[in-house]
């Protein structure tokens, strides 16, 4: 109920409460006393005496008989008796008239009719009125509230109820906790009540209240950044959840365009259920600001302008039409820039109290960390998705859409494009012109490919694209029709005018495959046939592929190999560059065949990775690694680590760690006499996988170490995470690091990454002094190559070790 008025500002002075019962009775029981002893006695009794029984007894007659003496006695002793009771009802109605006029709480008694027989002082100052006695509550309340509590007083009367309500005035500033009880009076029935003022603790507890749904609000939002996954859903669902919060009627997040640093409406909720994502579309003002008449605009921007808190209980048309009375706007931070402004509306005038203001910050930083979170995984995830040279995307993202295109079984062509003489031109006009060349075909490519044909840079000089199997021209048509004619031809690439030539080879998914790797294989041998056959298309052939056959045949002698152990290694020096010494060395796997000699890596390798037979051979080569090490050490040489690598293959192998092991144990583990090498193509397939081995790899002391880093495809993301000790940069890099600035920034960058993230650096195919210099300035710890020593077998590189 709601029906207490509220107290008059000024004090009013009143009277006493009024006794309940008259005095009357008691004093004609005193005058029947004294006219019963008058009569006895024979003369009035004198005043004061009547208690006094020998007092009485001196007025009395000497023929009064013994009866009569013991009547004049016994009225003595009722008086006295009668004296007593009338001490002890004036202490009572002391003690009562005391507690009910002193008391802060209203107390009242009513009769059955409803009139009041007593009300203390506080009940007269809140009724405003000098007393309340044979007044009803018709006297003070309209007439909805003056039936109301009738109907309590008659229950609490009839059924001897005790009733308790929380009241509040009509302003609702105060609030008082009534009760309402029976009391008897000698079988006649009364009703007693009392009043006492809840007004702090009803605040108390509001704010108790208020606190904490401010802070489930921060839970909850918490929970939204969790499990968010997109801007738009951690929006919507901040909006939801804060615009159902006591008080609030509308939540709304803008974002500041980047372009023009105005505000547009993002996504907003009210507590009616009804929300909106704000599109371009929606857009109705000539500044692209989405059309939202409750928004406050100026609050917000002043909110971003400032980075700080805005409130004000000055709001548009919009918000009246609303009935919306204040606002709040509170700034977002992301990554140290203000990403937008979440605002808040609510109903109540001058909602957004210190309470809020000073819980704001709390609010916006949470949310804060959720967008910034989001933001940097959305760049995280397309820098590693983006060639950095190019701006296309990059293999990584060609093999995660492929792989989704194949599972879901789709089918088309993939079209492998070769900037034919890449190298050579790099090598003519230097590396920033074949950079050049790259961004203006990549460039080409972009304006005429069709969205739905997924484009990407996948190598140096390459770019791949998914042409679907219902485009209405054919692949061989698009690929002679639009591919060559729009890339052959000449470039202007700063001062130097460069003539480019392309060959296209193509692989059908799933034909010819399922995977990237698969197909992008297939099509570069399809395109080498074209080019071997000077044309500049070319198929690949499932019938008669002479590349394939000659690999059947390599594979069937590479068997033989591996029975006749035909298989060795060479070891190549890796120096310290501060001081020239040896610090390791890295295992190299040679064919000593026995008519053609030493078979080029180049030759055979691929064949081993392709066949399968690399698992076995890898497991031979670090076998023999670690025989050649202990005899070594045993020796007395101080032999270095000895790096070997691990093909992509070895790690989908399930006895790698167990190879490693064993290997180990050739060598005595705890004296550190192994690492390992991986390929970046080794990372992005089965990456869980593969982080599991390393793991415990490293667990054994053995490091690990990231080969050729650089020009694969690697992502920052899974470098960040990756159990690796060492880089080791490509000696395309290094070589051309001398000639090139924009090689030399490159290689600085890499060896900073690596020292940013506590690795060390390994630069391969130094071959001159120029470029050791150079690397030592720029804090490669060290090098390998020819300068320091080319491969060789295990008994001449022992004698490196005595020298």
């Amino acid at each position: 109920m709601n029906h207490i008025a509220t107290q008059e500002e000024e004090p009013l002075s009143v009277p006493a409460a009024c006794p309940v019962r008259s005095r009357a009775p008691v004093e004609d029981a005193s005058a029947e006393l004294a006219r019963l002893a008058g009569h006895l006695l024979g003369r009035p009794v004198p005043e004061g005496v009547l208690a006094d029984e020998q007092a009485l007894l001196a007025l009395a007659p000497s023929a009064m008989s013994a009866a009569q003496r013991q009547a004049v006695t016994d009225i003595a002793g009722l008086a006295r008796a009668q004296q007593e009771l009338r001490r002890r009802l004036a202490r009572a109605e002391g003690f009562l008239n005391g507690f009910a006029e002193h008391s802060p709480s209203p107390l009242w008694i009513k009769d059955r009719s409803g009139s009041y027989v007593m009300g203390n002082a506080a009940l007269h100052g809140f009724f405003g009125v000098p007393t309340v006695v044979g007044k009803d509550d018709s006297h003070f309340w309209p007439e909805d509230v003056r039936r109301s509590l009738e109907e309590q007083d008659r229950a609490v009367l009839e059924n001897g109820e005790v009733i308790k309500t929380m009241e509040t005035s009509n302003d609702g500033s105060r609030h008082w906790l009534v009760h309402k009880f029976p009391i008897d009076v000698e079988g006649e029935p009364f009703l007693g009540g009392s009043a006492i003022d809840m007004t702090e603790e009803v605040a108390k507890e509001r704010a108790l209240i208020r606190h904490d749904n401010f802070y489930v609000l921060l839970s909850r939002l918490s929970a939204i950044i969790s499990r968010a996954r997109t801007l738009e859903a951690l929006c919507l669902d901040t909006c939801r959840e804060a615009a159902h919060q006591p008080g609030l009627e509308i939540v709304d997040i803008s974002r500041r365009d980047s372009a023009t640093g105005g505000l547009k409406l993002f996504t907003s909720a009210a507590r009616d259920g009804s929300e909106h994502e704000w599109r371009e579309a929606d857009s109705g003002t000539p500044d692209g600001q989405a059309v939202a008449d409750w928004f406050l605009p100026a609050l917000a921007g002043a909110a971003v302008e400032t980075g700080r808190l805005q409130f004000s209980n000055d709001v548009n048309s919009g918000c009246a039409r609303r009935d919306i009375k204040s606002c709040m706007a509170i700034p977002l931070f992301v990554n140290g820039k203000c990403w937008g402004v979440i605002s808040f509306y609510s109903t109540r005038a001058e909602f957004f109290d210190s309470f809020y203001r000073e819980r704001a910050g709390e609010l916006g930083t949470e949310l804060s960390f959720g967008l910034e979170r989001l933001i940097n995984a959305q760049e995280l995830h397309r820098l590693a998705r983006t060639n950095a040279l190019s701006g296309l995307p990059s293999r990584l993202h060609f093999d995660e859409e492929i792989a989704a295109l194949a599972a879901a079984n789709a089918s088309g062509t993939v079209l492998l494009i070769n900037i034919n003489r890449f190298d050579e031109i790099s090598s003519a006009y230097g590396n920033t012109a074949a950079i050049g060349l790259m961004r203006q075909v990549a460039q080409r490519l972009r304006g005429e490919v069709a969205e739905r044909m997924i484009l990407s840079h996948v190598g140096i000089g390459r770019f791949a694209l998914f042409y679907p199997m219902d485009e209405a021209r054919s692949p061989r048509g698009y690929a002679h029709d639009v591919i060559i004619p729009l890339l052959e031809g000449s470039y202007q690439v700063d001062q130097h005018k460069i003539w480019c030539t392309v060959n296209v080879g193509a692989a059908m998914l799933p034909e010819d495959g399922t995977t990237a790797d698969e197909l992008l294989v297939k099509a570069w041998d399809a395109l080498a046939g074209a080019r071997h056959m000077e044309e500049h298309i070319g198929f690949y052939d499932r019938d008669a592929d002479h590349a394939l056959a000659r690999q059947i045949s390599m594979e069937a002698e590479l068997r033989d190999a591996v029975e006749r152990g035909e298989f060795v290694n060479y070891y190549q020096p890796k120096v310290d560059l501060k001081t020239g010494k040896i610090a390791g060395a890295e295992a190299l796997l040679r064919w000593r065949h026995p008519k053609r000699g030493i078979v080029p890596p180049a030759e055979f390798v691929p064949v081993l990775e392709r066949s399968g037979l690399v698992i076995e051979v890898g497991r031979l080569v670090m076998q023999k690694a670690m025989e050649d090490w202990r005899t070594w050490y045993d020796a007395g040489l101080a032999p270095p680590q000895i790096a070997v690598n691990v093909a992509p293959a070895q790690f989908r192998c399930d006895t790698l760690f167990e190879d490693i092991e064993k290997a180990l144990n050739t060598a005595e583990a705890h004296r550190q006499p192994l690492s390992i090498e991986v390929t970046e193509s080794s990372l992005v397939s089965d990456h869980r996988r593969v982080v599991d081995i390393l793991t415990r790899v490293r667990n054994l002391d053995v490091p690990v170490a990231i080969d050729d880093f650089g020009t694969g495809y690697s992502s920052l993301a899974y470098l960040v995470t990756l159990p690796v000790d060492v880089l080791k940069i490509d000696r395309s890099f290094v070589i051309k690091m001398a000639q090139d600035a924009g090689y030399m920034g490159l290689v600085q960058t890499i060896v900073s990454l690596a020292h940013n993230l506590d690795l060390k650096v390994v630069a391969e195919g130094i071959e001159k002094n120029e470029e050791a210099k150079l690397l030592k300035l720029l804090r490669c710890e060290y090098g390998q190559g020819n300068l320091y020593g080319k491969p060789v077998p295990a008994e001449e590189f022992a004698g490196l070790l005595k020298g």
